[in-house]
């Protein structure tokens, strides 16, 4: 096998980092939104999953310790 022809024909792809410093690339994350929404919801679902409340406890969890922190002040 020829590795010389091979290599002719497959693309070559050069990763460089970005100029400055940028704490987040919106763009790239508008790009990736499907991602970063699975992502999201995943760990939201394993998060919450055993709870008995499930996902209404990502709401009430602030409101109480919220609420604790207010009378035990």
């Amino acid at each position: 096998m020829n590795h010389s022809v091979d290599a002719a024909r497959k693309p070559f792809i050069h990763v460089r980092p970005k100029k400055g410093w940028q704490l987040l690339d919106l763009n790239e994350l508008k790009g990736y939104r499907d991602l970063f929404y699975f992502l999201v919801v995943r760990d939201i679902k394993v998060r919450y999953k055993q709870t008995v409340l499930g996902g209404l406890w990502q709401s009430f969890s602030p409101f109480f310790n919220g609420s604790i922190f207010f009378v035990f002040r």
